[in-house]
């Protein structure tokens, strides 16, 4: 079925140099080798008033979408801001499947009872809901169980400054991370807090500034009390018009969900982001949007919350003979420090697209030796000017399948594929709608070279569905959204990857 014409344009190497191939390939074997599956449980005791979470070992630091198609899922989104009539949110809840699927909804606030809905998604389409359920609050998160099949959610912000795509997790974690904060210019940085479980859970919070790493005394033994969500502003913590600024969530009892939101106010940035935080440390960080394009300025902010300084190793690949001779960047990241990497300060990057793989060198290459890694953009028009951030994709999470549980919105280069192998792939991009899930007119079997990025475009008037990637080998896939209000540049978010399930990867890992 033809949906319109496609855009595309690929960044990608007509060939290869190959000192090139074999730093992919060096990097794609190195990846193979740091499946760790976390094996630890909630610590939470089951009551009759226990909300019935299905616990799932850790796979990586980011949500994915089980390739076991029967078992409960369960998505904790981070929050919406719930106490602001000029800022309005949904969620919504994709089936990508051929049967009809149920989903219990749970909105948890501070200080109020959870508010609990039962809805019904239909075979291959989706559902959107009001985030806030009619609750006001500082801040609404959202649990949603699907019982028995397969289903993803996504959660979106409309805010003033510019809309944003929220990935929900797919776990509460007892570590959280967020690797770039910006307070500068009085802007605004919130780290929201999500306690979905009947027991408190009590945490402590480190951050990091350009100056040094700090532990406040009120932040330390920090309850958020049972089934709440709780929000710190970061200035009002000690880290008021800062630049750099990291934050460390560890849970000493109990799990959450960490998310957070910024409202640039200057300082060369300007909109509205709100992100989920990485759920674990990593040995290599993935991006497949990066991009040295007129005025912008690109950053990758690289965060070290060990206590052992770290060699790293920053490598780019895309479509010109002359960035395929760039050698990888070789520098250290202290322990408790951050650092900062101006991409547009390397000599040699062309202008264009490229992929960046961020890697840890240590011998050990166990995640407790792993960091943090999210870029920045500031995307300028004239005097204007837009903030994107993302965190990479880390070093388990390539697939060959990738979803898109709210879609994408129209743009030349709405969707970013990176090749994550050194042997050369096939795409194809697909929409669910009532025939099941149809590839797009003129995006089927798309050449992605080894190592290579894809930029593919998407134009207006596709109905608002959910989108699937597809690849014959792993692929890495962002999405790059039109911020709405008529602002200019986008945001930035990971597309969902298809993953085995903790099961699945025990028994593929056993001798």
């Amino acid at each position: 079925m033809k949906l319109g014409t496609i855009f595309f344009r690929s960044q990608t190497p007509s060939h290869m140099t190959v000192r090139q191939l074999v730093m992919v390939a060096i990097v794609v074997a190195i990846s193979a080798t740091l499946l760790v599956v976390d094996n630890n449980t909630n610590n939470n005791a089951n009551t009759d008033n226990a909300m019935n979470f299905v616990e799932v070992s850790t796979l990586s630091a980011m949500p994915f979408i089980s390739a076991n198609d029967s078992m409960t899922t369960n998505w904790f989104c981070p929050g919406v801001p719930a106490n602001d009539e000029t800022i309005s949110s949904s969620l919504v809840i994709s089936n990508a499947s051929e049967a009809d699927i149920s989903a219990t909804v749970t909105l948890l606030s501070f200080d109020q009872t959870p508010v609990v809905n039962a809805v019904s998604i239909p075979a291959r389409s989706h559902i959107t809901l009001d985030a806030r359920g009619g609750i006001t609050s500082p801040f609404v998160s959202a649990v949603v169980e699907i019982v028995g099949s397969q289903g993803s959610v996504e959660q979106i912000v409309r805010h003033p400054a510019g809309d944003a795509v929220v990935l929900c997790a797919t776990q509460p974690g007892t570590d959280w991370y967020f690797a770039d904060g910006f307070t500068g210019a009085d802007s605004i940085e919130q780290i929201v807090m999500t306690n979905p479980y009947v027991d408190a859970t009590v945490v402590d919070i480190t951050f990091v500034t350009a100056d040094a790493e700090r532990s406040p005394e009120q932040l330390q033994g920090f309850v958020l009390p049972a089934n709440s969500v709780v929000a710190l502003s970061m200035d009002q913590q000690g880290a008021r018009n800062e630049p750099i600024l990291a934050v460390s969530i560890h849970a000493s009892s109990g799990r959450l969900v960490a998310g957070r939101v910024q409202h640039y106010l200057g300082q060369g940035r300007l909109g509205f982001s709100m992100s989920l935080g990485a759920s674990a440390m990593s040995t290599q960080w993935w991006f497949s949007n990066g991009e040295k394009i007129g005025g912008n300025t690109e950053n990758l902010v690289i965060y070290n919350p060990s206590s052992r300084d770290r060699s790293l190793s920053v490598v780019f690949v895309n479509g010109s003979d002359s960035a395929n001779s760039i050698e990888p960047l070789l520098i250290t990241a202290p322990a408790h420090r951050v650092i900062t990497v101006d991409t547009g300060t390397i000599p040699g990057l062309p202008v264009g697209r490229y992929g960046i793989i961020v890697s840890t060198n240590d011998q050990d290459m166990g995640d407790s030796l792993g960091i943090v890694v999210e870029q920045v953009i500031n995307r300028r028009d004239g005097n204007t000017v837009r903030t994107s951030i993302v965190l990479g994709a880390p070093h388990n999470s390539g697939s060959t399948t990738w979803s898109a549980p709210s879609g994408v919105t129209p743009s030349e280069d709405a969707l970013q594929v990176m090749n994550t192998t050194s042997i050369e792939a096939t795409v194809s991009v697909l929409q669910v709608g009532p025939a099941g899930a149809v590839v797009l007119g003129g995006l089927e079997s798309l050449v992605l070279p080894a190592g290579g990025v894809l930029s593919i475009g998407v134009p207006p008037g596709l109905p608002d569905a959910q989108i699937i990637v597809q690849a014959n080998v792993a692929v890495v896939v962002q999405r790059l959204l039109l911020r709405g209000n008529d602002r200019i540049g986008r945001s930035a978010v990971l597309a969902l990857p298809h993953l085995p399930s903790p099961n699945n990867f025990l028994s593929e890992s056993k001798p």
